[in-house]
């Protein structure tokens, strides 16, 4: 039977669909029809249609598409706004890794280069439902310590991960928008490559630490809702104070981004800056702390204070940043899905300084030669883009998980990835490896493809690569035949596009990247790089102006 189904009342995509966006279906078989063994696994699929819109009389969004059913009567179709990755799926994938890569009792009885994956619950969501953390690396650096149970998080009765030594953490997060599906993919994209037998994979586990939240609303994911939990919140605005009690999974996030930041736990009232009061109301979780508090203060015993700071918890953005620590951080970054700008790209934060925002540039740029669908002209940096309120509710982006740990810990590498659930609007030249030799090189197309799971999951593998870029690990990098050459290479390039943005934006009047303190030295490297560049445009001109059909080809 031919069908034409109406969604009435749905969000409004009205600009998704109109540059070609279409629901997903699958089909469950019934019993008689064995003959359709295309839908055997039953796989999601794009319909074919491309579907309409309209506003109806009631001010609503009404979605409409038609689709032939199967003849078998026994069969059923689903249907979604995009590919799904359901609570029980992950609950699935992370139990079939956790028999894949069990914990011996005794870790000394494993080799430097084993595989470490430890699954854990960080803490239960308000419906109960577990959000899971997990610990990924190589038993390179592994001590017999375990870390630390931090304050109303591991609700369940399990040695905590070991403690690791001389390696950073990179924490990367997916799901706390629920309908933003996109980011699950990844996420399963970036697993699947860390527990790899590959050479690259084996290089990121040695030298550190990955603590992914692969779901941080599971209760909205579990309800179908889009862009909030239970409560109707959206979770990506509370980072900067959240509740244990209305916001469990970004408080647990928090904490564990604090943790490893400084290496013990903080409590607020210890480490807020010209804090009046620096004992814990009797009533905040521990009695018997805030006694042992009190005297130890007052007799100035430092030791014994840090001690016990270090079984305290949580701070607050007033609070800020050590200048003069050594952060255990590396990376940190938050997956999500967009419905209205085309292409994969990222968010990064905007500093007062060059030096930070040409290195808050480098990892992203580093993807474009690891990854074709990535679009780092749609990527922003820009202070605006930090402090921007939503429409709807009118929170700011500065409660965002890419802005609160800037805030908090000070971080340069702190990012928020965005997915279109759709297409791009181009794609990248992928140079060759270093050993490109033997590299089975596929034909790239120069047609932006419509996104897929396994697209999606391309985007985690190429996040991790990419770190290893950045950390000048990569014995098989494409960057030696890009046209950055190298890292040096890359920031000159960076350095030289933020200088000429904030003299062009000056003699426009525009405030907008004018703060950044640009004064200074250029070396005469850059200066002859700057140089290549203008001549190399110039050379592209003039071929344009007399070979118009040779330009083309050359601009690829």
């Amino acid at each position: 039977m031919h069908v034409r189904l109406n969604i009435v009342s749905s969000n409004n995509q009205s600009k998704m669909y109109s540059q070609g966006m279409t629901p997903v279906f699958k089909v469950d078989l019934g019993k008689t029809d064995k003959s359709s063994e295309k839908f055997c696994k039953a796989s999601w699929s794009r319909i074919k249609e491309i579907p309409t819109y309209q506003i109806n009389n009631n001010q609503e969004f009404v979605l409409s598409f038609s689709h032939r059913a199967l003849k078998n009567i026994e069969a059923t179709t689903y249907y979604a706004f995009t590919y799904p990755y359901t609570y029980t799926e992950l609950c699935n994938s992370l139990s079939f890794y956790e028999k894949q890569f069990p914990l011996s009792s005794d870790i000394r009885e494993n080799n430097e280069t084993d595989i470490y994956f430890y699954r854990e619950t960080i803490v239960k969501s308000l419906e109960n439902r577990s959000v899971d953390l997990l610990t990924i690396s190589s038993f390179k650096g592994i001590s017999e310590e375990r870390e630390c149970r931090l304050f109303g998080l591991f609700p369940e009765d399990k040695p905590r991960s070991f403690v690791f030594k001389n390696k950073k953490v990179i924490i990367m997060s997916a799901r706390v928008h629920p309908g933003e599906t996109p980011s699950s993919f990844v996420m399963n994209g970036l697993i699947k490559y860390l527990v790899s037998k590959d050479e690259q994979a084996n290089i990121l586990r040695q030298n550190y630490v990955f603590k992914l939240i692969p779901m941080l609303n599971p209760d909205g994911v579990a309800r179908g809702f889009y862009r909030t939990d239970t409560r109707g919140c959206n979770l990506n605005r509370f980072y900067l104070k959240p509740s244990l009690k209305l916001h469990p999974s970004i408080y647990a996030a928090r904490s564990l981004i604090l943790y490893h930041h400084f290496g013990y736990e903080l409590r607020d009232e210890l480490i807020e800056e010209n804090s009046t009061s620096i004992f814990c109301n009797s009533s905040d979780n521990n009695d018997e702390l805030n006694a042992k508090m009190k005297p130890t203060i007052l007799n100035n015993d430092v030791d014994s204070f840090n001690a016990l700071l270090k079984k305290s918890q949580s701070c607050t953005a007033d609070s800020f940043t050590n200048k003069g620590l050594d952060s255990g951080l590396y990376l940190y970054v938050d997956f999500h899905g967009h419905a209205s700008k085309k292409g994969i790209f990222m968010y990064g934060n905007n500093f007062d300084n060059i030096v930070d925002n040409i290195e808050c540039m480098v990892y992203p740029t580093l993807m474009t030669i690891n990854n074709q669908n990535f679009h780092y002209t749609s990527c922003n940096f820009s202070k605006r883009n930090m402090y921007s309120k939503d429409k709807k509710f009118g929170l700011s982006k500065e409660g965002s998980g890419r802005v609160a740990v800037l805030k908090y810990t000070g971080l340069v590498r702190s990012y928020t990835l965005e997915c279109n659930y759709n297409t791009g609007r181009f794609v990248n030249y992928i140079p060759p490896k270093v050993n490109f030799v033997s590299e089975r090189r596929p034909i790239q197309s120069v047609i932006p493809p419509k996104f897929t799971p396994t697209v999606f999951e391309q985007v985690g593998k190429s996040l991790a690569i990419s770190i290893l870029d950045l950390s000048n690990l990569n014995p098989n990098s494409r960057l030696d035949s890009s046209e950055f050459k190298s890292l040096t290479g890359l920031r000159e390039i960076l350095r030289s596009n933020i200088i000429n943005d904030c003299n062009r934006t000056r003699r426009l009047g525009s405030k907008s990247t004018s703060s950044i303190n640009i004064d200074t030295p250029i070396t005469s490297k850059q200066v002859n790089l700057v140089f290549y560049c203008n001549l190399k445009c110039y050379s592209f001109y003039m071929l344009l102006e007399k070979h118009p059909f040779q330009a083309f080809f050359f601009s690829f």
